[in-house]
């Protein structure tokens, strides 16, 4: 299996718990942290479908391979492709990478990076599911 990493834009905590909880459909409560990732809370192992989104401040390398760990252990996908994933993807857009960051110290100091993560199947459900709406 195939697993994407996309960088959404920038959020409030509100709207990323609103965005998982549409990805989840469920009513599920995040477990925020005073600095690093917010990651999807709740999550049954297997139940949730579509990407998994989490926010991050700062956007560091290990907050982002943590989150993503974190979720693929959450959702049984294999951990080894998972950060492969991240890791090709940290180094192939390192670039665009350090325009988010400069752009993240430039948000207000609520606002949080988001990020999502999925197999190509997940994003083809949300990319479907934004059509139907």
């Amino acid at each position: 299996m195939t697993y994407l990493l996309q960088f959404c834009g920038f959020s409030d905590p509100l709207q990323l718990f609103y965005l998982e909880q549409s990805a989840l459909g469920t009513a599920a409560s995040p477990t925020p942290s005073p600095e690093g990732p917010i990651p999807s809370g709740g999550l049954t192992p297997g139940a949730a479908a579509g990407p998994a989104f989490g926010g991050f401040r700062p956007f560091q390398l290990d907050d982002l391979l943590a989150w993503a760990l974190d979720t693929a252990r959450q959702r049984q996908w294999d951990p080894g492709l998972v950060q492969c994933t991240v890791l090709d993807c940290w180094l192939e857009r390192a670039e665009a990478i350090r325009q988010w960051q400069r752009r993240l110290r430039e948000e207000p100091a609520d606002r949080l990076l988001v990020a999502g993560i999925g197999s190509q199947h997940d994003w083809q459900q949300r990319c479907e599911a934004m059509l139907r709406a």
